[in-house]
């Protein structure tokens, strides 16, 4: 018998390495423009595809982050991947290729060259035909260039679309064009045109009646006391009863007005009718996180749709927040003085204090700088409330009947014979600088045919320009100022003037309120003899008022009596 050949070692059979696999998909906003290839169903076929060609690789799970960008990687899908990972679940990762598991070519290379090969992890991009287990050390160089290239590659186009879509962005804010994903609570959007602002009937009013409430002095907190108090929805809750698909980390899950609610609508010029946009920007398209803006880098169209509140309404409201004030626990309310009273010497706020006796009692305010600081010297510096109400009273109606007496002797300014043989005799120069003008012009019009045809030399020609043209240019500087004077002859100064216009429609004042006084006092500083100083807003403008009346004196007599 034959004998059979028996080998003289017989090596062990070595178990094939099965991997727990991670599929990872990612679509962001800009993807799904592109047509169906970078879908979520296309990629997740893709990849099991994969799994189906290599029994080696199984698929533990699939994470999924649907509308994420991947120029960062704090998205929900990718850090539970990342927890699986750390627990050992997970060895491998699968993705149809390297833009979409992220286009950061630092954190992205890290990733896969780094922190992966540290964990043990596979890693697979199937489309760019790269398998971290396969990479031979001999090609380890040109597959760490051809990664890092190809990771550069795909960030660049992030950066190139953040670059475009801000700049479309832009020029919409600039045209006024509402780009927001949901409109300001108060408006609707256009049916018609989603770039446009419509009133909300439903809320409109809600807006109204804060800022009417915030005016006569109920406080921010108190407001959303009184709205919750009335079952009103707050903004978030609004939009998603409405059916948006507003997510918003609220506090207030209830749907309860927080006084921040309020504030921001107390704030928001929009309600003017403004469009004020770009209050907020990311700053680069790898840091999602949005920053404040300065104000005057922000986008403002005025008259884009129709104002909820006017825009006197909207100062009278940030007025109020000019002061620091203090409300009574009880009512919410703001003081009548709240925030205006100061001591003159030191420039604090004063305190309001109340004496209590067995026959009533007063309030005062009274600077406590003395108390709170040792080397101050304002002194013993009071005044009693019901004292200072009665001459704020008095000086309110005094600067209402200056503002009739004013507005008399304006009048008489603009009616003056004199003035109208003013404007007359400055409209007859004017025509006659006008026919001037004209006259140069022409001749500098005749002056080429002339030079041209051999009339005039070169030379001649030139300095006939110069003198001509330099003769127009004082023209036009004579003609621009005359106009301007004729304007200002025509100009109705008690018209724009604030001082007349926020006096003279009070008539007479029965009794102070907290709009009233925060409306036209801009601050009391109270000295140490309890002499108070009253400041008045719109100073500026009346003393603009003096200034026109003394520049026109003469023309503002009646009858031989000066003003």
């Amino acid at each position: 018998m034959k004998q059979q050949y028996q080998p003289y070692y017989q090596p062990p059979t070595v178990p094939i390495r099965t991997w727990s696999a991670g599929l990872y998909i990612r679509l962001s906003r800009e993807d799904e423009l592109k047509g169906e290839s970078n879908s979520i169903s296309s990629q997740r076929e893709i990849l099991r595809e994969f799994l189906k060609q290599h029994p080696d690789v199984t698929e533990y799970d699939c994470y999924v982050d649907d509308g994420w960008t991947g120029t960062n990687f704090d998205r929900p899908g990718f850090q539970r991947m990342m927890q699986d990972i750390y627990a050992g679940k997970v060895n491998c990762v699968v993705v149809k290729d390297l833009s979409r598991f992220g286009r950061n070519a630092n954190r992205g290379g890290t990733l896969i060259t780094e922190e992966f090969v540290r964990l043990g992890v596979r890693f697979i991009a199937c489309n760019n035909y790269y398998d971290s287990l396969t990479a031979s050390p001999s090609s380890a160089a040109t597959n760490c260039i051809t990664l890092g290239i190809t990771n550069v590659i795909n960030e660049s186009v992030s950066a190139t679309t953040s670059v475009n879509v801000r700049a479309t962005l832009n020029v919409n804010r600039q045209q006024g064009k509402f780009i927001g994903s949901f409109p300001t609570y108060g408006y609707l959007k256009d049916p018609e045109d989603h770039h446009k602002l419509v009133v909300d009937p439903e809320t409109a009013p809600v807006v109204q009646m804060i800022f009417e409430k915030f005016i006569q002095g109920r406080s921010i907190l108190g407001i959303a006391k009184d709205l919750n108090d009335m079952g009103l929805p707050n903004p978030s809750a609004y939009k998603k009863l409405k059916g948006m698909n507003y997510q918003h980390a609220s506090k207030n899950p209830d749907g309860l007005w927080p006084d921040s609610s309020v504030r921001r609508i107390l704030q928001n010029e929009m309600y003017t009718g403004k469009m004020v946009q770009g209050k907020n920007r990311v700053i680069s398209y790898k840091d999602q996180v949005c920053r404040a803006c300065p104000k005057e880098e922000w986008f403002v169209v005025e008259g884009t749709h129709e104002a909820i509140i006017s825009q006197e309404t909207f100062d009278k409201a940030q007025s109020q927040f000019c002061h620091e004030i203090r409300r009574s626990s009880k009512t919410h309310r703001t003081d009548l003085f709240s925030g205006l009273v100061r001591c003159a010497k030191c420039g604090r706020i004063m305190n309001k204090k109340a004496n209590h006796f067995d026959y009533g009692t007063y309030e005062y305010y009274r600077c406590s700088t003395n108390r709170k600081m040792k080397k101050a010297t304002c002194g013993n510096r009071t005044i009693r409330i019901d004292q200072l109400e009665a001459a704020v009273m008095a000086y309110i109606q005094y600067l209402c009947q200056l503002s009739v007496g004013l507005e008399d002797v304006l009048q008489r300014i603009q009616t003056s014979n004199r003035r109208k043989e003013q404007s007359s005799h400055l409209q007859r120069i004017l025509q006659s600088q006008t026919a001037e003008r004209e006259k140069c012009a022409r001749v500098i019009m005749d002056l080429y045919p002339d030079w041209k045809s051999g009339v005039l030399s070169q030379e001649q020609f030139l300095t006939l320009k110069a003198n001509t043209q330099e003769q127009l240019s004082a023209l036009d500087a004579s003609i621009e100022k005359l106009q301007n004077s004729i304007a200002d002859l025509k100009k109705d100064m008690g018209a724009d003037n604030d001082f007349l216009r926020h006096f003279r429609e009070l008539g007479t004042v029965p009794y102070l309120t907290r709009p009233l006084v925060t409306e036209l006092i801009d601050k009391i500083l109270v000295h140490e003899d309890r002499r108070i100083e009253i400041i008045p807003k719109y100073a500026d403008a009346y003393a603009t008022i003096l200034e026109y009346i003394e520049a026109n004196k003469a023309a503002a007599l009646l009858t031989g009596e000066a003003v």
